[in-house]
């Protein structure tokens, strides 16, 4: 598995930061993070998703 670099950890807590409090809730009440299987949080489902779209 790779892992990513320290100043993007750091770059994707600062957004976990800015985001509302519920973000997390509201992911599963619209139905974005529905059945955690690999990716257990809605955070880890946006740090892949903002991860890959870099590419």
């Amino acid at each position: 598995m790779l892992y990513a670099s320290q100043p993007v950890d750091l770059a994707f807590e600062a957004f976990l930061k800015e985001l509302p409090p519920e973000y997390a809730t509201m992911a599963r009440e619209f139905k974005a993070f529905a059945r955690p299987r690999k990716l257990k949080t809605p955070a880890q489902l946006l740090q892949v998703v903002i991860l890959t779209s870099r590419s």
